[in-house]
């Protein structure tokens, strides 16, 4: 039944968010067309003209990509309120299931579809620096020590390792702490998403649903108890996993940390991304408890 339910609102959810991609996509290829014409036949002398074009089009397609995050947000929200309180509430409430299955389907579905428009705005964002950089470098490559993005972005990195006094890690260390960071913002977006269902499903529960803008501000008080709930339990107990080209090893000592970055391996603090799943958990539980008894379908 949960693979039904979530397909079924990956199906609604994708109807809600669907303009919003075609959207991008248009304004994605005019900002690619933008990108990659030869503005050099066009007066371009030095930095000039073809990079502020590229400049320009670079930011149009990450600002419509965040617009696209937004959208996204509010196409699921949208349905969501829809689809469980409001016109098809009380049909949605007589299915024969858990409201832990149910709610299950459509935080799945929901988390889906804002990690892909995250994902996206990564991609432009991080696409649209490379192109740029490029750019610039292909102009003064002649008076320039870098030949490369990778060769800028490697002399960033180890500007910034000697700045903090710590060894240079290899890239493998590197892309291993990217894919890490990579995970962290993965969940911490899954949570985000727990949380609006939370503010949205406690909003319409009495006396909770006369609140002017309830939503919102039940959203930042959740936001608020579950970050600092990690936090909290972050500043008591630090927990690192520890790695190199080699080995993965977890570690409590302030000291192993500091060893490590000296020798070139990498450290990341897992408690305070572990806290906030835990307390995610916690909200998710609540808010199938408030389903079941304690909202009101308009």
């Amino acid at each position: 039944m949960l693979g039904k339910l979530t397909k079924n609102s990956f199906k609604a959810n994708m109807s809600s968010v669907a303009g919003v991609y075609v959207a991008m996509v248009i304004i994605g290829v005019i900002m690619a067309v933008l990108l990659l014409f030869d503005w050099t036949k066009w007066g371009d002398m030095g930095i000039g003209l073809g990079l502020v074009v590229k400049i320009v089009a670079s930011l149009a397609l990450c600002l419509t990509s965040g617009i696209g995050i937004l959208m996204t947000l509010v196409g699921i929200i949208s349905e969501f309120n829809r689809n469980m309180f409001g016109d098809e509430g009380h049909l949605t409430m007589t299915l024969p299931v858990k409201s832990s299955t149910l709610l299950l389907s459509k935080w799945l579905s929901g988390s889906f579809w804002v990690l892909l428009s995250y994902f996206v705005f990564c991609v432009c964002a991080f696409g649209s620096f490379i192109y740029c950089v490029n750019h610039s470098l292909n102009i003064v490559q002649g008076n320039s020590m870098y030949y490369s993005v990778y060769e800028l972005v490697v002399q960033m990195i180890e500007e910034l390792c000697r700045a903090s006094g710590i060894a240079m890690p290899s890239m493998g260390v590197l892309l291993s702490l990217a894919s890490i960071y990579a995970f962290e913002g993965a969940v911490r977006v899954c949570v985000f998403v727990i949380l609006v269902f939370f503010s949205i499903t406690i909003s319409h529960c009495k006396p909770f649903h006369k609140v002017k803008f309830g939503g919102i501000i039940y959203f930042f008080l959740s936001f608020f108890g579950v970050t600092t709930f990690a936090s909290m339990i972050t500043k008591f107990i630090k927990i690192y996993l520890v790695f190199s080209d080699e080995f993965y090893t977890f570690s409590l000592s302030q000291a192993e940390v500091a060893a490590a970055w000296d020798l070139g391996y990498a450290a990341y603090s897992v408690t305070n991304v572990y806290c906030t799943a835990i307390a995610a958990v916690f909200i998710f539980v609540i808010t199938t408890v408030l389903i079941e008894r304690k909202v009101n379908v308009s």
